[in-house]
């Protein structure tokens, strides 16, 4: 029997342990629910604790009414649709073992599957699946394409308001979620051009053009908290005088030009809208104590 030379044997060698290696690896990231549900609007896979995994289901289904309420007079949103795929993970660990690359991500949306984990050891263990649960009903429900701040604005909506007695309280905020948990850090004057100039605000025009502001990556919680208040703030400010506005800008895809066009001049809105933030922030944090958070990054 004649043997290969020593190059080719080495190759098929280091070839060998390397499909090992890939081999190991699928193996170690391979995820199996251990049981499944279905409601009325959801099919989750699921190998969290089956009473935690029906307390998801009954979150989302009331995530699902409440997105339905608000985005009534869209004509996609009152369609029947197929079940929207959920997977649910027992813990944060798990989570990030079967699913590499998520890098900061505590959870992620990838049509046509959400993915989360049961959060046991927060005050709030649903808001890292609402928050992508509305990225969902965005594209598969409403199909609108969104422009960044207002796709992740309307998730950090969502996901930010009180779950109380089997409602979503929009609007009302709940300290125990992304990026709300982040607002009583935020080192902010009362001065918009001062904050501006030692970026703990972004300006607005910047924030829906979603270019020209500072670095994402060292910025992260800010530019988020941005993307609710905005969302917020054109939801509830001045007894909603800019629904019907916001409405139409989100028909429109939320560019600048709609956003001026029916909101009104960046330079104008942008003040009402820093005292808009600034007063959320009194009011959630004007009474002595605040909640026990845990401030993970979305």
């Amino acid at each position: 029997m004649r043997l290969l030379p020593d190059k080719p044997r080495r190759l098929l060698t280091l070839a060998g342990v390397l499909a090992l290696i890939v081999a190991g690896e699928v193996w170690y990231r391979h995820w199996s629910p251990t049981h499944s549900l279905d409601t009325a609007h959801y099919a989750i896979n699921s190998s969290a604790q089956p009473e935690e995994t029906q307390k998801m289901a009954d979150t989302v289904e009331v995530l699902h009414a409440a997105y339905r309420e608000v985005f009534a007079e869209f004509p996609k949103v009152r369609k029947p649709h197929p079940p929207l795929k959920l997977n649910l993970y027992r813990d944060r660990d798990e989570f990030r073992r079967c699913n590499r690359g998520v890098g900061w991500a505590e959870a992620y949306y990838l049509n046509p599957k959400c993915h989360a984990y049961y959060a046991a050891s927060e005050v709030n263990p649903f808001h890292w699946m609402l928050h992508e649960a509305v990225h969902q009903l965005n594209n598969e429900v409403a199909e609108m394409k969104l422009a960044r701040w207002f796709d992740e604005g309307l998730g950090e909506y969502f996901g930010t308001s009180r779950l109380q007695n089997g409602k979503l309280l929009l609007g009302r905020l709940d300290p125990n979620t992304y990026p709300i948990w982040h607002l009583d850090d935020m080192q902010w004057t009362g001065d918009l051009a001062k904050d501006i100039a030692s970026t703990n605000i972004i300006p607005l025009r910047i924030v829906v053009a979603d270019k020209g502001g500072p670095d994402i990556d060292e910025h992260f919680n800010l530019y988020y908290l941005h993307w609710w208040s905005v969302t917020h703030f054109l939801m509830h400010f001045g007894d909603g005088k800019h629904r019907a506005g916001f409405f139409q800008v989100i028909r429109e895809g939320g560019t600048s030009a709609s956003f001026e066009q029916h909101i009104g001049p960046f330079e104008r809105v942008e003040k009402d809208w820093y005292g808009h933030l600034l007063e959320q922030r009194k009011q959630l944090y004007s009474v002595p104590g605040k909640p026990a958070k845990e401030k993970k990054r979305d």
